[in-house]
């Protein structure tokens, strides 16, 4: 665990902070360039990539903020502009992107679903791959205690080092790498979707497919998961990232039989 990419008192750079400039960044070049090759605009991409980060920020954010914390926001106020104290949720992200993606898209008279599709396959692993790094470095979102004290890493990691959520409370102690396995995650879903992509018979296939598929990852991982701060209820069986999730694939399910009818494509002579 390392929550500073470097420090010193005058100046330093938070891990996650990094991590997530990375995340755009990255994501951005590969949209970019993959636009030629599927016939859309290299400057529609850009502008989506600045309203992403920008509105993907937000919806994090204000998510955190209002549906996770939100007694302890009302107790300190001048928190909820503070984002280097951490407190970003990654379905606010989804709903960031869906407010400013698809409201340029209308008002640019565009072609929405073809462009989310792209934008999502490419640029939606790579978010979420390095975000979970972030969450490596950072110590935030941790596992559980795992009973596996010796064997392959991704079965445990242990906190040697103080800093961030995980380290004051498990110093030494073995736990589950969830953080690792939602990034190996996210290289799975990025070719489970491409493979879904290259054979998609509908408008907007794609881009349902990853967020389903990052709805049933994400349930999974969270009874892993050991960090409280997420948001749990009904006596800790289920977490507010589950609540979403369930939210997230049911929706995305009945679009997905509604633009299968809606929005077909022409069948390959």
């Amino acid at each position: 665990m390392r929550p500073f990419i470097f420090y010193s008192p005058q100046f330093s750079i938070p891990s996650f902070a990094f991590s997530l400039m990375l995340a755009s960044l990255v994501a951005t070049i590969v949209c970019y360039k993959m636009a030629p090759r599927r016939g859309l605009s290299q400057v529609v991409v850009l502008d989506l990539a600045i309203i992403g980060t920008i509105m993907g920020l937000i919806g994090a954010r204000l998510f955190h903020v209002f549906v996770e914390e939100p007694r302890y926001y009302l107790e300190h106020p001048t928190h909820v502009y503070q984002i280097w104290r951490g407190g970003f949720v990654s379905y606010g992200v989804f709903l960031g992107f869906a407010v400013g993606w698809i409201g340029y898209l209308k008002i640019r008279h565009l072609d929405t679903l073809t462009y989310l599709d792209h934008m999502i396959l490419f640029g939606g692993p790579i978010v979420d791959f390095f975000v979970r790094l972030g969450c490596l470095l950072a110590g935030c979102c941790f596992g559980t205690r795992s009973p596996y004290h010796s064997g392959e890493y991704i079965l445990y990691q242990v906190f040697n080092n103080p800093g961030g959520d995980a380290g004051h409370l498990f110093k030494g102690v073995p736990l589950y790498p969830t953080q690792i396995w939602s990034m190996i995650a996210a290289v799975f879903m990025f070719f489970v979707t491409y493979w879904v992509d290259r054979r998609k018979t509908f408008k907007g296939q794609t881009a349902l497919t990853f967020l389903m598929l990052y709805a049933v990852i994400r349930t999974v991982i969270e009874l892993f998961r050991g960090d409280v701060a997420r948001g749990i209820y009904f006596d800790g069986a289920v977490s507010t990232a589950q609540i979403m999730s369930a939210l997230f694939f049911t929706t995305c399910l009945a679009l997905y039989f509604y633009f299968k009818k809606k929005f077909p494509l022409p069948t390959p002579p």
